[in-house]
C-alpha cells in the first residue's frame, strides 16, 4: 500500500491561504495544487500553461515515512559542531614542469576566478590526493582553486568565511556544517544560505533554524556538496571514486553524450520535454509523458542509457521514487541503484520530494552520483535535487543558460536570480530545499574530449622537412562537429617558454571538418599539441597537451 504525506507547511497554512510577498501575490495553494501567477513575471515560458497550475509534490512510498528533523540531524552529526571554527589552508599541488607557469595565479590562465574547496578535516588525509588532482583539473578549466580543511564551527561561521574569501563558488567535501530552515514546522537543509552571501537570514527563536530571509535575496555564488550517503557524509572510498570518475570524464574517458531524457509521471504531463530544448536539439531529447507508459521498469531501462542529462518528475521520498501505474505505484529505491544497477547518465535534475536530503543516510540522490563497488559503474557526476517537498520549476531559466555554454553551478545561480528580488512563502516551499550535489563546474561538453592518436606522447622525430600529420579520434555526438587544433613550439613565441605561459598562442587552426591535420613544424625543439571539438557552435574542452620533439 502506498503511503503519502502532505507537507507540514501546507497543513499549517491551510489549503486556500494566499501568500503575500512584499509587493504582490505570485503563488496560491488550492487543494493539492499550487497556482502561479505568471502575469506578474517579466518573462514568458513555453511551458507556462503547465506552470500556472502545478500538482504539489508529496512524500510517497511503499513504507512508513519518517522524515529526518533538525533534532535528528543534531543527534547524528553532533561531532561536526564544535565551539571553535578551525580552518587551515592547504598547499596547492604543483603542475608538471611543462605547465609550471600555471602555479601562479594570472588572469589569462584563470579567467573564471577563484573557487574554494572546503574539506572536512576528519577525512582530508584520506582524500588529499584526489583533491590535489581536482585542483589541477579545474585549473586547466580556468578556476584558481584554494583548498581549506574545516573543523567545527556553525553555518554562520562557515558562511562568513566563504563570503570573506569572495569566490565564484565553493565545493564542500564531507560533513561540512549544514544550515537549516524552518517553514511553519517544515524543517530542512538549506544551502541557499551559503549561496546568498549578503542576504539577511534570521533565527528569532534561537533554535538553530532560520525562519526568515530578507534583503538582497539573489545568490552571489554556487555551492556544491560531496556528502556521501554512507558513513555520515564521510565515506572516503566513495569520495575518492567520485573524483577518479570526475577526472576521467574531463579526459573524455568516462563516455560522452549530447542527449537528454525527460521522464514525466502522471501528475505533470504538461511539462512535456521539461524545457530541455533550451539546451539540446529536439532530435536528441527522449521524453515519456504518457501515464500508460511511465512505470518503474521503463525508467530503470532508460536511466541505464548513457546520456548527458535526465530529468525525472515523480512523487518520491528520501530513499526512493514512486511512479504511478493505474491506481497503484511502482517503486525505484536505494537498493536498486546502490546494489543492483547504478544509473548511467552524467547529470540529473530530480523533480521529486526529498531525495536530496543529504543529511539522511542512504539519501537517493547520493546514489545517482556515488558509486558502490560491485554493481556496475555509476556515470553520475552532478544532481540537482530537493531536501524537502517541492523542487525546481520554470526549467527554462535553468537549461537556457547551459544552452548558452554555462556550467551547472552558474546556471543554477541564474535560475535563482530569475525568481526575482523577493520570495513569497509558496516559492520558499517549492525552492528552498534545492541542493546541488557533485561538481558545479561541469556540463556535458566538458567530457566531449577528442582522444589523440598521433604523434604519441613524447615521440621523437629526426626527419626533414619536419612534416607531421596530427590525428585524433572523433567525438561521436549528434550535431555539426568541427575541431580546433593548437600547436606550440617551445621558445618560438617567448624565449625559454611555452606560448601559453604569457597568454599567447603559437599556432591555432579552427573549423576543421576531419580528424587529421598536416603541419610543418618550426624547428629542432620540443613541441606539443591539443585538440578540441565544437558541437553546433558549443566549444568543448581541450584535450590535455601531448608532447613531441624534433632533433633535426
Amino acid at each position: 500500500m502506498a503511503r503519502s504525506q502532505t507537507p507540514k507547511w501546507i497543513q499549517a497554512r491551510g489549503k486556500r491561504q494566499k501568500f503575500q510577498a512584499q509587493h504582490f501575490v505570485r503563488t496560491r495553494i488550492e487543494g493539492d495544487r499550487t497556482l502561479f501567477n505568471l502575469d506578474v513575471l517579466d518573462r514568458s515560458y513555453r511551458l507556462g500553461r503547465a506552470y500556472r497550475s502545478v500538482r504539489n509534490l508529496e512524500f510517497r512510498a511503499d513504507r512508513r515515512i519518517t522524515v529526518q528533523t533538525f533534532r535528528d540531524y543534531l543527534t547524528q552529526y553532533g561531532d561536526i559542531f564544535k565551539p571553535v571554527f578551525n580552518f587551515v589552508e592547504k598547499p596547492r599541488p604543483s603542475y608538471p614542469s611543462d605547465e609550471a607557469y600555471r602555479n601562479t595565479n594570472k588572469w589569462y590562465l584563470y579567467p573564471k576566478g577563484k573557487m574554494l574547496v572546503l574539506v572536512d578535516a576528519a577525512i582530508y588525509d584520506a582524500v588529499a590526493a584526489s583533491i590535489d588532482q581536482y585542483v589541477l583539473d579545474v585549473g586547466r578549466d580556468g578556476y584558481w582553486a584554494v583548498v581549506y580543511t574545516v573543523n567545527g564551527g556553525t553555518p554562520q561561521q562557515v558562511r562568513s568565511f566563504i563570503k570573506n574569501k569572495n569566490p565564484v563558488g565553493a565545493l564542500l567535501v564531507g560533513a561540512i556544517p549544514v544550515p537549516w530552515f524552518d517553514l511553519n514546522g517544515d524543517q530542512f537543509p538549506c544551502d541557499l544560505y551559503y549561496m546568498d552571501t549578503d542576504g539577511v537570514w534570521t533565527d528569532p527563536d534561537k533554535d538553530g533554524r532560520f525562519n526568515t530571509h530578507n534583503g538582497n535575496l539573489n545568490p552571489e555564488i554556487w555551492i556544491g556538496r560531496l556528502w556521501t550517503p554512507k558513513a555520515n557524509g564521510r565515506d572516503v572510498a566513495l569520495i575518492n571514486d567520485y573524483f577518479a570518475r570526475n577526472h576521467k570524464f574531463r579526459l573524455g574517458q568516462l563516455g560522452h553524450a549530447r542527449s537528454a531524457l525527460a521522464y514525466v509521471d502522471d501528475d505533470w504531463t504538461g511539462f512535456d520535454d521539461c524545457a530541455f530544448d533550451e539546451m539540446f536539439p529536439s532530435s536528441v531529447i527522449t521524453k515519456y509523458t504518457d501515464p500508460m507508459t511511465t512505470d518503474a521498469d521503463l525508467y530503470k531501462a532508460e536511466v541505464n542509457v548513457l546520456r548527458s542529462w535526465v530529468q525525472l518528475c515523480a512523487h518520491s521520498w528520501t530513499q526512493g521514487h514512486a511512479l504511478r501505474v493505474g491506481n497503484s505505484n511502482e517503486y525505484v529505491d536505494v537498493p536498486y541503484f546502490r546494489d543492483t544497477n547504478p544509473p548511467n547518465a552524467h547529470f540529473y535534475n530530480l523533480f521529486a520530494c526529498g531525495p536530496g536530503r543529504f543529511t539522511s543516510t542512504d539519501y537517493l540522490a547520493g546514489w545517482y552520483i556515488f558509486d558502490k563497488d560491485g554493481s556496475g559503474t555509476n556515470m553520475g557526476l552532478t544532481a540537482v535535487a530537493s531536501a524537502k517537498t517541492g523542487s525546481m520549476l520554470f526549467f527554462e531559466d535553468f537549461y537556457r543558460p547551459m544552452g548558452w555554454g554555462k556550467p551547472i553551478g552558474d546556471a543554477l545561480v541564474d535560475w535563482w536570480k530569475a525568481r526575482g528580488p523577493d520570495h513569497d512563502e509558496g516559492e520558499i516551499y517549492w525552492y528552498y530545499g534545492l541542493v546541488l550535489l557533485g561538481d558545479p563546474t561541469l556540463n556535458w561538453w566538458k567530457g566531449a574530449v577528442p582522444q589523440l592518436i598521433h604523434p604519441q606522447p613524447e615521440d621523437t622525430f629526426d626527419h626533414w622537412p619536419r612534416k607531421l600529420q596530427f590525428r585524433w579520434e572523433p567525438v561521436n555526438v549528434p550535431g555539426v562537429v568541427r575541431y580546433s587544433i593548437e600547436i606550440d613550439a617551445f621558445g618560438a613565441v617567448n624565449s625559454g617558454k611555452w606560448a601559453e605561459a604569457t597568454g599567447q598562442s603559437f599556432f591555432v587552426q579552427h573549423n576543421l571538418i576531419g580528424t587529421k591535420f598536416d603541419f610543418n613544424f618550426v624547428g629542432m625543439q620540443r613541441g606539443r599539441w591539443r585538440v578540441r571539438a565544437t558541437v553546433d557552435g558549443q566549444p568543448c574542452s581541450w584535450s590535455p597537451w601531448s608532447y613531441f620533439k624534433f632533433t633535426i
